[in-house]
């Protein structure tokens, strides 16, 4: 197995105990880690490793449990960990929180959530919210259709450039878009 040596600073910074870890265990974690079909080549391998061996196993079963609650499967779950490692490092609170949004405010479907992990890391109060919002907004004034692609783009854009397509050149046609995403709070989105 080749782990990168970009990799293995990643780790040294980020997870130094696993330096410390007893070999046959590491040993064992590694096997596992890349037995869920991780490319040991890839940075998603060390992350995986680093996340793997952040919790306990039953905390991770807890996860895993949480995510099934919304009737995702066992595979459906190690797809996306593969695609996002860290969905597993956000807690269970977190999990549960988040996919009640998306399911249950925002109308998606729990395997349009995990095509798309990368969302369910991101800050509910801080990013998710208030960007819904907006997208709810923009929909329901007809300025644009409501599509999982364009809500994940509009999760996922670096601030600036959210503010810039999504809401500064909107401006004319809703006024107050501004105030209504800074000012969005948790309950702001409609059911």
């Amino acid at each position: 197995m080749t782990v990168p040596e970009l990799s293995i600073l990643y780790c040294f910074q980020n997870q130094p105990r696993l330096f410390m870890m007893d070999k046959d265990k590491l040993t064992m974690i590694l096997g596992k880690i890349k037995g869920m079909g991780f490319d040991s080549s890839k940075r998603t391998f060390i992350v995986a490793v680093h996340v793997f061996c952040s919790m306990s196993k039953l905390t991770w079963e807890k996860k895993v449990h949480a995510y099934m609650k919304w009737g995702l499967s066992e595979e459906q779950i190690s797809e996306a960990f593969r695609k996002n490692p860290w969905i597993m490092a956000c807690s269970e609170e977190k999990i549960l929180l988040e996919m009640e949004f998306f399911v249950n405010k925002m109308g998606l479907k729990p395997s349009d959530i995990f095509s798309n992990p990368v969302i369910i890391t991101l800050s509910l109060e801080k990013r998710i919210i208030p960007r819904s919002l907006v997208y709810q907004t923009l929909a329901a004034k007809g300025l644009f259709m409501k599509e999982l692609k364009l809500l994940v783009r509009m999760l996922r854009a670096p601030e600036e450039k959210f503010l810039m397509k999504y809401v500064k050149c909107y401006e004319n046609e809703v006024p107050d878009l501004m105030k209504l995403y800074q000012t969005s709070g948790p309950m702001a989105v409609p059911n």
